[in-house]
């Protein structure tokens, strides 16, 4: 079922059960961390209900009828106007054309970077532009070139009025058993750096051989630019306290990345 983040903006989460235990959480538990509990990651897709609607991400094909039951609901007889896909990965984009079949008067919008917009029939849709708006009515969307994309057609969306940041892959973290579509402050404990890092160095990989100095940069631009209230990444907790702090967090989840400081191996 979806849950609201703020006025007008749910989250609609497909969740997995991930049994990971590795050797080095074995051998040094991080925090965060119950061997009781299993680890899940999760899909997450977000719906704008202005007086046009908007979902951002469709998450996988494997939860399709979890998503169609969550925008029947949310909908209430009424149209979806427009479905954002990120990034061209199935996470993101598998159910596009399911939605464009459900909804044969919604727009897909994707992004103007990159190739392989053939890919989850992307190229069905309009292509946006970084810097480009869409109001809604009540609510102001404006897409926004990722900072640290998955791949290369890529976008970021902000919401004006609720001052989110939708951020695909970046900030997104495992969670535990129990904490399905739970928000950052109701965690028993908050999310940590260490946490974070275990989605990060595996979703992101082409971190590990950056520069950490350009990626602190490049945070810094991103807080001094949008200053959000809330955060929502596709794989991970939603974080509506904090979010400055959590972005400034990820400066310690690079670092750590980029000296192999990390729970698992990458395989």
């Amino acid at each position: 079922m979806p849950r609201k983040i703020g006025p007008d903006i749910y989250q609609i989460q497909q969740c997995i059960d991930k049994p990971v235990m590795t050797d080095a959480m074995r051998e040094d538990p991080p925090d965060w961390f119950d061997g009781d509990r299993l680890v899940h990651v999760c899909n997450n897709a977000y719906f704008i209900d202005g007086e046009q609607t908007l979902l951002y991400d469709t998450v996988s094909p494997g939860a399709r009828n979890q998503l169609m039951d969550a925008l029947e609901e949310l909908l209430n007889g009424n149209s979806l106007d427009y479905v954002v896909p990120s990034h061209p990965e199935a996470p993101h984009a598998g159910n596009a054309n399911a939605l464009l079949q459900r909804y044969p008067d919604a727009t897909l919008l994707s992004s103007a970077y990159g190739r392989g917009e053939e890919l989850y029939y992307l190229d069905q849709g309009r292509q946006v532009e970084a810097g480009e708006t869409l109001d809604l009515g009540g609510y102001t969307v404006e897409f926004l070139d990722a900072t640290f994309p998955d791949t290369a057609f890529h976008i970021w969306l902000k919401e004006h009025t609720s001052n989110t940041l939708f951020t695909a892959d970046w900030m997104g973290s495992p969670h535990l058993e129990g904490e399905c579509l739970l928000f950052s402050d109701e965690l028993d404990s908050p999310l940590s750096a260490k946490q974070i890092m275990e989605f990060q160095a595996r979703a992101l990989r082409w971190l590990q051989y950056c520069d950490p100095e350009l990626v602190h940069r490049s945070i810094d631009d991103l807080i001094q630019t949008h200053n959000p209230d809330i955060v929502c990444p596709a794989h991970g907790t939603v974080i509506r306290e904090d979010a400055v702090a959590y972005m400034e967090e990820m400066k310690r989840v690079v670092d750590m990345i980029t000296t192999g400081e990390r729970l698992a191996e990458l395989k």
